[in-house]
């Protein structure tokens, strides 16, 4: 705790972070608030995760009633470990996962890029629970969803006030980034042009 509280963490570094995805499921997904393009912000930090080398973690919320996560997802994601989890939160399974990842790292994870659904639910509930660890949690909002509005900026303004770092997905890729001299500053610059949303 007390190396996180020394380094200057305000932006998300590469190095330092892990990438989770949240129950971006078959039976949930159609009921999302504009569902299509809150999976494709996801899709756009699966593939920056990729490029600058961020670990990713997907979740399913009671996959044997909610489905698995959406193909589309999982066909990018061949090799990307997913856990099944009952409770809202994902916070056990992230820290044993990130507890497994840091036995190989030289630089222990620091830091939590969240998105997915339902931004009021297990997104929130996972990043309080994670900030109460000593990780740092940035959400990207334009990568979560709700069935409605109102519960996703609620959702939002409560992660703020607790100490969330809310961000949009482009703006954490290029963090990811940091420099335009970065050897692979180039494929994300091809990645972001052909946004399309």
């Amino acid at each position: 705790m007390s190396e996180l509280m020394t380094k200057d963490l305000r932006t998300v570094r590469a190095a330092d972070c892990c990438l989770v995805l949240i129950d971006l499921q078959e039976r949930l997904m159609p009921v999302i608030r504009q569902g299509e393009t809150v999976l494709a912000v996801c899709q756009f930090l699966q593939q920056a995760a990729r490029i600058f080398s961020v670990p990713t973690l997907l979740t399913e919320q009671y996959p044997q009633g909610l489905g698995p996560v959406v193909p589309g997802l999982l066909e990018s994601a061949a090799e990307t470990p997913r856990v099944a989890k009952l409770r809202f939160s994902a916070a056990v399974e992230i820290l044993q996962h990130v507890q497994s990842l840091n036995e190989t790292r030289a630089e222990p994870i620091r830091q939590i890029c969240l998105a997915g659904i339902e931004t009021h639910v297990c997104v929130l509930q996972t990043a309080l629970e994670l900030l109460g660890s000593g990780l740092q949690v940035f959400t990207a909002a334009d990568a979560t969803g709700s069935r409605f509005e109102a519960d996703r900026s609620l959702g939002l303004q409560r992660m703020s006030a607790a100490g969330v770092q809310i961000a949009a997905a482009e703006s954490l890729a290029f963090e990811w980034c940091g420099t335009a001299e970065h050897p692979r500053f180039r494929e994300l610059s091809q990645l972001v042009r052909h946004r399309g949303y």
